[in-house]
C-alpha cells in the first residue's frame, strides 16, 4: 500500500514488507530446522546421498521461503488495502488539523501505526465534537459536569444563560466551596443535600424546587435532577441537569388563582343577587327617613353613619365583581398622560403627590378601557399615599415605550414591603392594613392582564417600593361581537 500524496502520516516501514520478510525467514527456519533433525539420518547415507539430501532441504526451504514470502506479500497487500479503507474514513472524519497542503508529515512504523494514529485523533475529534457542538447547548435544560470531588468538569452554554452566571472561571473549582458557583456559605445546603442523595446509588435523585444562590448573589428556583456516572475504575463522576422552576411555580399559583377567582366570581354572583337589592332598598329608606328629619335632629348623625356602612358593603360587592369580571368594557386608545392628570385632580391635593409629566408626544396611547385604568392608577397611588410617611414622597411617571408597551410607575419612599409578601399583596383578602378589603392591588392586577400588560412590584423591604403597570401599545384582535 502507497500512502497517498496528501497523507498525513510517514510510514517508515511496509505492513506488506514485514509480513514477506517474517513469513520468508519462517519458513526458511523451518527447513533448517528440517535439516538439522534429519542429520542421524544423514549419517547413515553414502557422502552422495548426504550431499543430495542436503541439497533437497535446501532447495525446499528456499522454495518454501519465496511461497511464504509470496504468501505473506499477498497477506500484507491485502491488509494493507484494509487498513488504508478505514484510515480513509477515519480521515474524512477527522480531518488533519493543519489542513490539506503544507502540513507536515507524522512518522509512524507501519500501516498499523498510522492506523492506530487515526483512531487516536478520531476519538479526540469525537470527543471535542461533542464537548463543543451546539448539540449540548441546544438543550433546553442547563448541565453541569462534577467529578468525583464536586469538581466543575464541564458545563453547556444553556447552564450560564439559566445561572446568569460565567462557568468558565468556576471549572477547576468544587461547585460548593467559598470560590465555586454555589458558595455553602450563600444558602445553598439544600443542593449540598441533593448532591449528598446522589451518592447513595446510580439511580437519578430529582427535587422539583432547589433553592439556590449564585456566586453572583443571585437568588434562583431550580428544578435539579442528579445522577451518578463511571469516572474511571474505582470513582464515579455527577451529573446535573436542571432548568429553572419559577415558571411552574408560577403556573401553579395562577392556576390557584384562578381557581379561587372562579370561587368568587360565583359568590360574588351570588352576593350581588342577594344584597345588592336589600342594600338599595334599606338606602333608599334611610334617605326618606333623613329627609323627614329636621336640620338640626340628632338623629340624622346615626343615619348617616348607617348610609356610610351600606355604601362600604356596595363597594365591597362592586369589587367582587370586578375581581371575578375584570375585562374591560369597551376598547379604545386612551391617552395615559391625560389619564392621570384626570386620577389626580380628582383626589385632595396632597404635597407629597408629584405627577412627573415628560414628553406627551413621545408617549403614545394604550388600548383599553379608560374608566378601568383609572381605577387601577387612582388604587396604587391611594396605596403610596397609605403607605407614604408625611416626610415621604410619591412619585408618578410614564416611561416612553420599550417596544410595544408603556410603563406607568407609581413609587413612594418611606415604606417598603417585605420579600416573604411581595407577592402575596395580590392575592384576594390579603391585607396589611387594619381596615383594608385585600381587594384593591388583586382587582388592579386582574384589569391590567385583563388588558393584555402586566402589574409588578419591585421593593428594597424597607425604604422604597414601586408598582409598574405595563401596557401594549398595540390594538387588540377582537372577537366578534366586542365592541371597540
Amino acid at each position: 500500500m502507497s500512502a497517498p500524496a496528501n497523507s498525513p502520516y510517514r510510514v517508515s516501514l511496509r505492513l506488506y514488507v514485514v509480513f514477506s520478510l517474517l513469513m520468508a525467514v519462517s519458513a526458511a527456519l523451518s527447513g533448517l530446522f528440517l535439516l538439522y533433525l534429519a542429520r542421524p539420518f544423514a549419517r547413515e547415507l553414502s557422502s552422495e546421498q548426504s550431499r543430495e539430501l542436503t541439497m533437497l532441504l535446501f532447495t525446499g526451504s528456499a522454495v518454501a521461503g519465496a511461497l511464504a514470502a509470496v504468501g505473506g506479500l499477498i497477506v500484507g497487500l491485502n491488509f494493507a488495502g484494509r487498513i488504508r479503507g478505514i484510515m480513509e474514513k477515519a480521515e474524512a472524519l477527522s480531518p488533519h488539523p493543519d489542513g490539506a497542503g503544507g502540513r507536515r508529515a507524522t512518522t509512524v512504523r507501519d500501516e498499523l501505526g498510522a492506523l492506530d494514529a487515526a483512531v487516536g485523533r478520531l476519538t479526540l475529534s469525537m470527543d471535542r465534537f461533542v464537548r463543543d457542538s451546539d448539540i449540548l447547548a441546544r438543550l433546553p435544560e442547563g448541565m453541569l459536569l462534577l467529578d468525583p470531588g464536586g469538581t466543575l468538569v464541564s458545563f453547556n452554554a444553556t447552564a450560564e444563560t439559566l445561572l446568569d452566571l460565567p462557568l468558565e472561571r468556576f471549572r477547576g473549582e468544587a461547585i460548593l466551596s467559598d470560590i465555586g458557583a454555589f458558595p455553602l456559605a450563600r444558602g445553598n445546603a439544600p443542593l449540598a443535600r441533593l448532591l449528598e442523595d446522589d451518592v447513595t446509588g446510580f439511580e437519578p435523585v430529582h427535587d422539583n424546587e432547589v433553592a439556590v444562590v449564585t456566586a453572583k448573589g443571585q437568588s434562583l428556583l431550580l428544578e435539579i435532577t442528579a445522577q451518578r456516572r463511571d469516572w474511571g475504575r474505582a470513582a464515579t463522576a455527577q451529573v446535573l441537569v436542571f432548568r429553572d422552576a419559577s415558571e411552574k411555580r408560577r403556573i401553579r399559583e395562577e392556576i390557584r388563582r384562578a381557581d379561587q377567582l372562579a370561587f368568587l366570581g360565583g359568590m360574588a354572583a351570588r352576593i350581588a343577587h342577594e344584597i345588592r337589592t336589600p342594600l338599595a332598598a334599606i338606602r333608599g329608606l334611610l334617605e326618606l327617613l333623613q329627609a323627614d328629619l329636621a336640620a338640626g335632629d340628632a338623629r340624622r348623625q346615626y343615619i348617616d353613619r348607617v348610609l356610610i356602612g351600606v355604601d362600604r358593603q356596595n363597594r365591597l360587592v362592586e369589587n367582587l365583581l370586578t375581581l371575578s369580571h375584570p375585562e374591560p368594557e369597551m376598547w379604545q386608545a386612551v391617552p395615559l398622560p391625560e389619564t392621570l392628570d384626570e386620577v389626580v385632580a380628582m383626589r385632595p391635593r396632597d404635597p407629597r403627590l408629584m405627577v412627573e409629566r415628560g414628553d406627551s408626544d413621545a408617549v403614545p396611547p394604550v388600548w383599553g378601557d379608560p374608566f378601568r385604568l383609572a381605577e387601577v392608577f387612582g388604587n396604587l397611588i391611594d396605596n403610596a399615599l397609605e403607605a407614604a410617611p408625611s416626610s415621604g414622597l410619591v412619585r408618578v411617571r410614564i416611561e416612553p415605550p420599550d417596544g410595544e408597551h408603556v410603563r406607568v410607575i407609581v413609587e413612594n419612599s418611606g415604606a417598603g414591603i417585605p420579600e416573604e409578601i411581595r407577592e402575596r399583596i395580590f392575592h384576594p383578602f390579603f391585607t396589611t392594613k387594619p381596615r383594608g378589603t385585600g381587594l384593591g392591588l388583586p382587582i388592579a392586577r386582574q384589569i391590567v392582564e385583563a388588558h393584555r400588560g402586566r402589574l409588578h412590584v419591585a421593593s428594597d423591604g424597607a425604604s422604597a417600593t414601586t408598582f409598574i403597570v405595563e401596557l401594549p401599545t398595540t390594538a387588540p384582535v377582537l372577537a366578534a361581537g366586542v365592541r371597540p
